[in-house]
């Protein structure tokens, strides 16, 4: 072979390298809506020869440049349609959603937070005339549902407050369902009426590792308004003797109505956060029909956790302002809950939230948003961030 047709079967291979090289790159593949992580090729996969042509030129490594992932992000509100009180959880790779819906409890899950609602499968677990207790059927006003898992049963409970007669509000009562095991999105049964006597909404649990007991706090309708129970539970499904008013409407924040002067007096969806072994209880405060419609919170002061610490008064010390409330065009933001991120760095809140001052209770919307906590571990909630605003989703959401 003379040099000059040595010479033209090298080029001829680098070109076909280089050609090679080109063909196997990768693109990044967006979403209509969100960014999706980057779509990896398999290596080589254009290649059509098993053997590499052998030639005396250097060979460059047919490596791919990984690109970085694209972080999801969205945008407030997240939901189509009105979505009061919305409580969300994350467990073992799901959201888990709940939310008013006035005739029926739905669970709803998904893997992202944000797409909870709008695209997430659900079920109804109980409907308007599905049979409860003592022959009665269920009524109206299925309201503000919360699902809780307790260690002492290994069972789910799904708390909510209805009418146990068609529409009468008199005869709304706190109750709970529970899972047939250990499956939060699996079959419920009816449990009990959790306070069979008592006029109250609004029923939230937590359980207290460290004493064991299970406390509750429940919006009660009282001389003073609508004020804030502090109880223990004897067990999952049914609150004890043991009580105290925790809260009711002093500040001016607590009393309005749709104007600023109207004497509402209303305490009510209260929600345990606890950071860092402090205990807080966040609360919404007016008239959820209101643009005023806000947050409050009140602080654990001791360590202690026993019944008998636990249920006095002075160890509770309530904000003097809202610590959460209109901004941003986003008015009577409220009914919040609390869930960590899939990696647990995070820390967010889903609350509804109305488009305008007069929108009432029809037209509340569940917004999320990621909060923080200060240096001594005091939750910092900011402001409500506004329609349109692109938030990245929580952290370690595939």
């Amino acid at each position: 072979m003379n040099k000059t047709v040595s010479i033209i079967i090298a080029v001829t291979v680098l070109c076909a390298s280089a050609l090679s090289l080109v063909s196997c790159a990768g693109s990044p593949v967006i979403s209509d809506i969100t960014a999706a992580p980057t779509e990896k090729k398999t290596e080589n996969s254009d290649q059509t020869s098993a053997e590499p042509a052998v030639t005396d030129a250097p060979q460059t490594a047919n490596l791919e440049t990984e690109e970085p992932k694209m972080k999801r992000t969205f945008v407030n509100p997240r939901s189509n349609e009105s979505a009061p009180d919305p409580f969300i959880i994350y467990n073992d790779g799901y959201y888990y959603c709940l939310r008013t819906e006035v005739t029926r409890v739905r669970l709803y899950r998904h893997k992202n937070a944000e797409d909870v609602i709008l695209k997430g499968e659900y079920k109804d677990l109980i409907n308007t005339g599905d049979p409860i207790c003592d022959g009665k059927t269920l009524g109206w006003n299925c309201w503000a549902p919360e699902i809780h898992f307790m260690p002492t049963t290994g069972r789910w409970y799904v708390y909510f407050v209805a009418s146990t007669d068609g529409f009468e509000f008199g005869a709304m009562r706190m109750m709970c369902l529970e899972s047939d095991g250990d499956d939060p999105f699996g079959d419920y049964s009816f449990k009990a009426l959790t306070d069979p006597d008592l006029l109250a909404i609004d029923q939230t649990v937590w359980y207290d590792e460290k004493s064991g007991e299970i406390y509750t706090v429940f919006s009660e309708y009282t001389d003073k308004g609508q004020s804030l129970t502090l109880a223990v539970m004897d067990n999952p499904w049914h609150i004890s003797d043991k009580r105290i008013m925790l809260s009711y409407a002093r500040y001016a924040w607590e009393k309005r109505g749709m104007t600023e002067v109207n004497d509402s007096r209303i305490n009510e969806g209260p929600e345990f956060l606890i950071r860092n072994g402090k205990i807080y209880l966040i609360y919404s405060a007016s008239g959820c029909w209101s643009q005023y419609y806000c947050l409050g919170m009140l602080t654990y002061k001791g360590p202690d956790t026993s019944k008998e610490e636990f249920l006095k008064l002075e160890n509770w010390e309530k904000s003097r302002e809202p610590v959460f409330s209109k901004a941003n065009k986003v008015y009577g933001p409220g009914h919040c809950s609390f869930f960590e991120s899939p990696d647990g760095t995070e820390t967010w809140m889903a609350y509804h939230g109305m488009a305008t001052p007069d929108a009432g209770v029809d037209a509340r919307f569940m917004y999320l948003q990621k909060i923080s906590f200060d240096e001594n571990d005091v939750p910092v909630f900011g402001k409500p961030v506004g329609r349109g605003a692109v938030l990245e989703a929580p952290s370690g959401e595939e």
